[in-house]
């Protein structure tokens, strides 16, 4: 089996694998929610899902027919049950990308946000994957940017991520 997958964002073809890729990423994260955590130092929304054929109705019909962006599907994760931690730093970018976030959330949604200037690590990271590398979870990053990221399913790199990151960012336990 394969635990890693890795893409290089460096042109269309790279682009389309990461969109495909956290896409699915988070479809399964709809049907199936779990904590995530969003660890990028920058922050924007981006186009994650193509439903101009409406392949993606199932998930969500009020979507329409049209391209989704990860804010959207990240709130409908966390409208559907997911834990959502943010850990960012504070610049008008990323400030605006939590409160577009924050601002489609359902009464007793479970998201909080940390603003770290200190944070540079690069991760979206669930207890059944982690999608890391050198990309910002940006506009730019996601594409324009010459960037790398690796999928792993592999459990020990992911518990030693989840309990590195409830350790660095310590959060309170509901907000």
């Amino acid at each position: 089996m394969n635990e890693q997958r890795q893409i290089f964002l460096h042109g269309p073809l790279g682009r389309r694998q990461f969109r495909e890729v956290l896409g699915g990423l988070m479809a399964g994260l709809l049907l199936n929610p779990e904590p995530i955590w969003l660890v990028s130092p920058w922050l924007s929304d981006f186009p994650l899902l193509d439903n101009c054929s409406g392949q993606w109705d199932a998930l969500e019909p009020g979507w329409g027919s049209r391209e989704v962006s990860f804010n959207e599907v990240l709130a409908k994760a966390v409208n559907g049950g997911c834990r959502l931690r943010v850990v960012t730093r504070d610049d008008t970018y990323s400030r605006r990308f939590v409160q577009q976030l924050s601002g489609r959330l359902i009464a007793g949604h479970d998201f909080s946000c940390q603003f770290s200037e200190q944070v540079h690590t690069k991760g979206l990271l669930t207890h059944s994957c982690f999608l890391k590398g050198s990309m910002n979870y940006t506009w730019s990053g996601t594409n324009r940017n010459d960037e790398h990221v690796m999928l792993t399913s592999n459990s020990q790199i992911i518990s030693e991520a989840l309990l590195e990151f409830e350790e660095q960012y310590r959060f309170e336990a509901h907000s």
